[in-house]
């Protein structure tokens, strides 16, 4: 193994043990009142199944993800997932991802997605929509949120800046007997970020997602595989 691939790999382990020690889950969302149940959830839509940032000219990507928000118990709340995604050619990606999820008892969400990107004549200027899809199963409510996308952004070679607005179809089924009727909502969030590509097979990135609660905080990187030739 290359002292590249174990460099790669040490990141790794620290991003999924730091994801991990520090997952919060007691007093999420709050049960006390509606209001705080739908603004704890509504925090929960700024990390939940990001869109990728970019188009690569590789086959196959993994990626892991820590994620950070502020919670109405008075805690912060971090979510670490993995992702896999593929790159069948080049504008056109589409992904999975598991993530762990918040919460009194172990509970988990499941999400896909698909982007497409539009190549101009300057080819430094990056354009792409897309559409995702997101369930967290958790035993008090299972959530669903359907997003579409838009990328803006501009690539200095391996540094890559832009934003994504995004619009969140979510929705929440509330289990009976926990006094919190079923309800729709249109959530619209704004996501500046930076990427930063290493050595053509690894990508780290740093997502300030906001919406109306406020900003959350997702880490991520993406080991990148299969190089087109």
């Amino acid at each position: 193994m290359s002292l590249s691939s174990i460099k790669h790999l040490i990141f790794i382990t620290l991003i999924l043990s730091f994801s991990s020690h520090l997952c919060a889950g007691d007093g999420f969302p709050a049960w006390d009142r509606t209001n705080l149940f739908k603004q704890d959830l509504r925090r929960a839509t700024l990390v939940t199944n990001m869109p990728n940032i970019t188009e690569s000219d590789h086959f196959i990507g993994v990626q892991f993800t820590g994620s950070q928000i502020f919670s109405n118990s008075g805690s912060y709340q971090r979510m670490p997932a993995a992702r896999l995604s593929m790159y069948p050619n080049p504008g056109y990606n589409l992904w999975v991802q598991f993530a762990r999820w918040p919460g009194s008892n172990p509970n988990f969400s499941v999400g896909t997605g698909l982007q497409v990107e539009f190549k101009g004549e300057d080819l430094q200027r990056r354009q792409a929509i897309g559409i995702s899809w997101n369930s967290i199963f958790d035993d008090g409510y299972i959530q669903r949120d359907i997003s579409l996308h838009g990328l803006y952004a501009y690539d200095f070679k391996k540094l890559n800046l832009g934003v994504i607005t995004i619009i969140d179809l979510h929705h929440l089924v509330v289990e009976d007997g926990n006094g919190i009727p079923d309800y729709d909502e249109t959530i619209l969030l704004a996501v500046p970020y930076i990427s930063w590509l290493i050595k053509e097979t690894f990508r780290v990135s740093v997502m300030v997602p906001y919406n109306s609660t406020g900003p959350g905080l997702v880490l991520g990187s993406e080991l990148l595989i299969g190089k087109r030739k």
